[in-house]
């Protein structure tokens, strides 16, 4: 077994640890209704690990700034703002929720006398959201949820929540190894 003595750098690895045995157990799962729940309790500790790396670059711990951090994230990890949204969704908002609920949140911004036209199919797997903007000038973002799927503005389908989760913890993999050469310290392994 490997012993890991910088605490930031194992408590990373820990929170993906327990994200992959999540996504596993939901994977063993033949009901939906009963795998769904731990596909979303595997977000948390998706989003720990990146919580816990961008700690260590708020804190002078990294030989990057924070600013230089969340640049490395986006070429990474380019999805985690998604793990993000899902976590503060179901957390902090009306909790992410089975039983085919979709939900789609969204922020307008249209210029006088403009317009703006949404539509999606009631369809929890492939909702397929639209908006229209009657002047290019305008812009939207918007979250839509369902127990399947998510998806925000700069996404052109909705990824399935077990899609989201391999990929994030593949590309986290790269991640670590990236962050592990820019602590300033990093402990020696035994």
């Amino acid at each position: 077994m490997e012993v890991i003595r910088n605490p930031r750098l194992a408590g990373v690895k820990e929170q993906l640890k327990r994200t992959k045995l999540l996504l596993d157990e939901a994977h063993a799962v033949r009901d939906y209704d009963v795998a769904f729940p731990k596909l979303i309790a595997a977000i948390y500790p998706a989003r720990a690990a990146l919580e816990i790396m961008r700690e260590a670059a708020l804190l002078g711990e990294l030989t990057l700034s924070p600013r230089e951090f969340d640049r490395l994230v986006d070429r990474l990890v380019p999805r985690y703002r998604l793990i993000h949204a899902i976590r503060i969704r179901d957390f902090h908002r009306y909790g992410v929720q089975g039983s085919g609920r979709i939900l789609v949140e969204y922020q307008l911004k249209v210029p006088s006398y403009g317009h703006v036209e949404f539509s999606m199919y009631p369809d929890p797997v492939n909702p397929r959201p639209e908006v229209r903007l009657s002047d290019p000038s305008g812009s939207y973002k918007f979250l839509l949820t369902s127990d399947v799927v998510v998806q925000d503005e700069r996404e052109s389908a909705a990824v399935p929540y077990w899609l989201l989760l391999r990929e994030y913890l593949e590309q986290m993999g790269l991640l670590v190894s990236e962050f592990e050469k820019l602590l300033r310290r990093p402990m020696p392994r035994t």
